[in-house]
């Protein structure tokens, strides 16, 4: 079966961005530091077993580590998602300068927050497109706290 894949991959990613923008803002939302993303965790492990993956959780003894996977064989495609806050990088959303919100001493001013929604969604994708062209393989999305703070990965 032959695949345009450029237009598959743009028609799958259109389907999805709405779920992978809701994944950014909440972890931005969220803003917690690392070891201590309770929330982020559980958004985006929600998000992987609404999406048919299979989330093991506290990886490594780490209540906020995990792995979500899909589907088997190979190729086995293994993916880090990041979600950990800073500190004093509390940022409003959408302003171009320097403008902390009250009240809160951690932020996503390193992307975390959109890095970890990108993996989360090329995750996604690619496991749509393995269902979609009937192909065989492994997705693995490693879910990792800490990972600028505490050598998260490391650990995992």
């Amino acid at each position: 079966m032959y695949v345009d894949n450029r237009e598959l991959i743009h028609s799958l990613a259109d389907e999805k961005k709405s779920v992978i923008a809701d994944i950014n803002r909440s972890v931005w939302g969220y803003a917690e530091y690392g070891y201590k993303e309770f929330k982020s965790a559980a958004k985006i492990m929600e998000v992987l077993a609404s999406e048919g993956f299979q989330v093991e959780k506290n990886v490594a003894g780490i209540e906020t580590a995990f792995i979500g996977v899909y589907g088997s064989g190979k190729p086995v495609i293994g993916i880090l998602a990041e979600y950990e806050a800073l500190p004093n990088l509390s940022q409003e959303a959408g302003v171009a300068e320097r403008c902390p919100i009250e009240g809160k001493n951690y932020g996503h001013g390193c992307g975390h927050s959109a890095l970890g929604a990108g993996a989360v969604g090329a995750a996604i994708l690619t496991k749509e497109y393995l269902k979609k062209t009937g192909m065989q393989g492994t997705v693995k999305l490693f879910g990792c706290p800490a990972e600028e703070t505490g050598f998260g990965k490391a650990f995992m």
